[in-house]
């Protein structure tokens, strides 16, 4: 099997990156390990219930943000605790 050229490869970008950017919010996007500069810092992982209906509203809005759910939700829970804080 020959060898790939990877040199020639096409480098599909985020196309949702910039939109999450302007949005304050900053994600690891891409594949691997972030570079040392580039690590957001450490996050933890929790588990939220919710009803069917709030899911679909939720998946409703990022679809037409052009965002993924947790990202929306993770702008949500930022904006709540600025303004309470």
């Amino acid at each position: 099997m020959p060898e790939a050229d990877l040199a020639s490869a096409r480098v599909r970008k985020n196309r949702y990156a910039a939109r999450i950017q302007r949005a304050g919010i900053v994600l690891q996007v891409g594949r691997g390990r972030p570079r040392r500069e580039d690590e957001t810092g450490p996050t933890v992982t929790k588990s939220v219930r919710l009803p069917p209906t709030v899911w679909a509203k939720l998946e409703k809005r990022a679809r037409a943000e052009g965002i993924a759910v947790h990202a929306l939700l993770r702008r949500a829970l930022l904006e709540l605790t600025e303004r309470v804080a």
